[in-house]
């Protein structure tokens, strides 16, 4: 193994400890200032992480991502792509975003071509080619990146799709979700939900509901509070539904901070019956969120236990991609 690459993990594996942080701190930084590209992007995102024993400093966390992508290091491009794709260590700037994430995207770099799949299906920054998006997404789906999974399920989900396929999509969301991908728990979720393409099985979507609402999905949370307030799926509880749609909302679920809106109305003027729900159209598949503006996936765990009555402090890590 090549010594930069042993070191940059024994620095990051020492950080990662809790304590033994300050030492693999020193590390990383000897390392990152020693020139070692393997470690710069790691060293860097320290400084754009609340939390990290750091001084926050964008414009070091800036500085290490270019050193990075001008040694042509394919994390550092990506990195450099992301910081002006969401504008928060410069300005905004989708045409310098697109160059970045081209570069890393032409090595290889999963992420990256999500991202470029994205930008040329909207055309943020590049001219809109939905050929030339499908072959980006494709790349990525073929270096398993989660993201352009779900991305690429969601497009061939859309109804309005004219190349729709299910079957296709369902297949996608599968991997995502072997592979532990909350968002993958969720879509299949919604699959056997909604009886798309699958027969309609609430026991069974809540069963992937509740591994997802394990992994902190915020959607997946709200489908098992909603389905333990109706008894789909599930032995109707009010008080575990308001538990998940509870932890939904904090995940920053709008569907189930309006649920419980409802409900709480409803019982106050004592027309809740509980008896009937309305099935969720099948256009919910297809999320124009997720093809506006990607998000890193967060693959952080939470135990999530409707036994108990406080949800457990969530893991944190400083490295997720």
């Amino acid at each position: 193994m090549n010594d930069k690459i042993a070191r940059g993990r024994k620095a990051l594996e020492l950080f990662e400890n809790p304590e033994t942080r300050m030492e693999g701190l020193a590390l990383l930084k000897a390392e990152a200032e020693s020139g070692n590209v393997h470690i710069m992007c790691d060293y860097g995102k320290l400084f754009n992480t609340p939390g990290a024993p750091v001084t926050q400093n964008k414009d070091e966390a800036l500085y290490w991502y270019k050193t990075a992508a001008d040694y042509g290091d394919d994390r550092g491009q990506f990195y450099m792509g992301l910081a002006y794709y969401n504008g928060d260590l410069v300005e905004q700037d989708y045409a310098k975003a697109s160059m970045w994430f081209t570069l890393a995207g032409e090595k290889g770099y999963p992420l990256a071509q999500y991202y470029l799949g994205h930008m040329y299906f909207k055309g943020n920054g590049v001219p809109k080619d939905t050929a030339e998006a499908m072959r980006w997404f494709t790349l990525s789906v073929d270096r398993e990146c989660n993201e352009a999974r779900i991305s690429l399920g969601d497009i061939f989900s859309n109804p309005k799709w004219p190349n729709r396929d299910y079957r296709y999509a369902y297949n996608l969301y599968k991997q995502a979700m072997d592979s532990g991908f909350p968002d993958g728990f969720y879509k299949i979720g919604m699959m056997h939900y909604n009886g798309v393409l699958v027969p309609v099985n609430f026991i069974q979507a809540s069963k992937y509901f509740r591994s997802g609402a394990e992994l902190d999905h915020a959607g997946c949370c709200y489908m098992m509070g909603k389905m333990y307030y109706l008894g789909e799926g599930v032995e109707k509880n009010m008080a575990y539904g308001r538990r998940y749609l509870e932890v939904a909302i904090q995940g920053g679920s709008i569907e189930a901070s309006e649920f419980l809106e409802r409900v709480d109305i409803e019982n106050k003027e004592k027309k809740w019956s509980g008896s009937k729900s309305t099935l969720i159209p099948i256009e919910v598949l297809y999320t124009p969120d997720l093809l506006e503006r990607p998000k890193e996936a967060n693959l952080t765990r939470a135990q999530l236990s409707v036994e108990n009555t406080e949800v457990k402090k969530r893991k944190f890590s400083f490295f997720r991609k």
